[in-house]
């Protein structure tokens, strides 16, 4: 199967240097807040910037198992108690079913709060499994695709009071040419637009509350995050549709060493959004035991919830369960629909001070599906 590769064309060219300048501007704007947090480190010994190297190392059933190398910044810009850590994540890896990919995300307190910044940039080359779309599929439809992802996903929100943000945010993203390994492919079923490449970009507002004590690991606290992307040609998008999300999180402390967590996510889009920009689950964050993307259409409604136990210092054992449906209106929404998943997980802490946890999953889905999930960080 032949590689794919972005497209020649101008529009697409000066799209994809658009998007490599954004990422090297981004890269270097992290760069120069941690080099001038040094500085601040030394005038103030109070603020200290903390960096957690380590080999990453990962399995899931979408990448098989995967090596590469993990940095996570932490830092503090302010010099009072009101300010949270400001957190990052730079992420290199490859897999053993030929996947790549290179992932920069950070959330990022001001002083105060007074802002904050919250973003991603990330490659990927990563041929995948495709099912088709809807609530509803077989595990004989799918077919291997691959192609290669660009994109760069940014907001930037104002505090109005107290853990209360508002402002806006900005994506571009750029999907290279499809590929696929069966002309039966599901994929042929979608227009010839999005099969030879195309770029989306988006604008639109975004809301946030966030009273987390920790945004790597939370043991107390809420987050409500509420956004939309007005994806527009008058722009540079290729494709014209809106993307309205909600993100809903709330953990509640049992004890020193219990902590029941539970979010609830939707999706909804309307316009001709292409097959990547659809709304799906799964993988090892979102309805863990199916497959990522197994089904995926323009609305979509998810729910899981964790009970994390802490047996030790740097051990833990979690107990969750998920549910959710896809469909291409919300009206076709009904409970004999839903699909649910849950498991059993082990953690180890690799930063007591950070709450930096490995965490081991399995889990088993509606249908017989089932996953084993090895990955860093929380699921949410």
């Amino acid at each position: 199967m032949q590689k794919p590769g972005f497209e020649p064309e101008n529009a697409t060219a000066a799209m994809l240097k658009t998007v490599s300048l954004l990422t090297i501007l981004l890269l270097a704007g992290v760069s120069r807040a941690f080099a001038i947090a040094d500085t601040l480190q030394t005038a103030k010994p109070e603020k200290k910037l903390s960096l957690t190297p380590f080999p990453a190392l990962f399995s899931s059933p979408e990448t098989g198992f995967g090596y590469g190398a993990l940095v996570v910044p932490v830092y503090n810009f302010g010099s009072d108690s009101l300010t949270r850590n400001s957190t990052g994540q730079l992420l290199v890896y490859y897999t053993t079913k030929k996947q790549a990919s290179a992932q920069l995300s950070y959330t990022i307190y001001t002083s105060r709060e007074r802002f904050a910044i919250l973003g991603e940039t990330n490659y990927f080359d990563a041929p995948i499994f495709y099912y088709g779309t809807g609530n509803t599929n077989r595990e004989t439809q799918k077919s291997l695709i691959s192609y290669k992802l660009l994109y760069t996903q940014n907001r930037l929100v104002k505090q109005l009071q107290k853990n209360l943000f508002l402002g806006g945010q900005f994506q571009v993203i750029r999907v290279g040419k499809a590929e696929f390994d069966s002309e039966e492919s599901l994929l042929n079923e979608r227009p010839a637009g999005e099969l030879n490449g195309y770029t989306v970009v988006g604008i639109g507002p975004a809301f946030l509350f966030d009273s987390r004590d920790n945004s790597i690991n939370a043991a107390r606290g809420s987050y409500l995050e509420i956004g939309s992307f007005f994806n527009r040609k008058s722009i540079g998008s290729e494709f014209s549709f809106n993307r309205n999300t909600i993100d809903l999180r709330k953990y509640f402390p049992l004890s020193d060493r219990q902590v029941v967590a539970i979010q609830g996510k939707g999706v909804f889009e309307a316009g001709d959004a292409p097959f990547r920009e659809l709304a799906y689950f799964g993988g090892h964050r979102n309805l863990r035991g199916f497959y990522e993307g197994r089904f995926r259409d323009k609305q979509m409604l998810q729910t899981q919830a964790e009970y994390r136990l802490q047996v030790l210092k740097r051990h833990g054992l979690v107990l969750f369960g998920a549910a959710g449906q896809v469909g291409e209106k919300l009206s076709g929404f009904g409970l004999n629909k839903t699909k649910t998943a849950g498991g059993l997980g082990y953690r180890f802490m690799l930063n007591t001070n950070e709450k930096i946890n490995i965490r081991i999953d399995y889990a088993v889905g509606s249908g017989g599906t089932s996953g084993l999930y090895f990955a860093i960080g929380e699921a949410f």
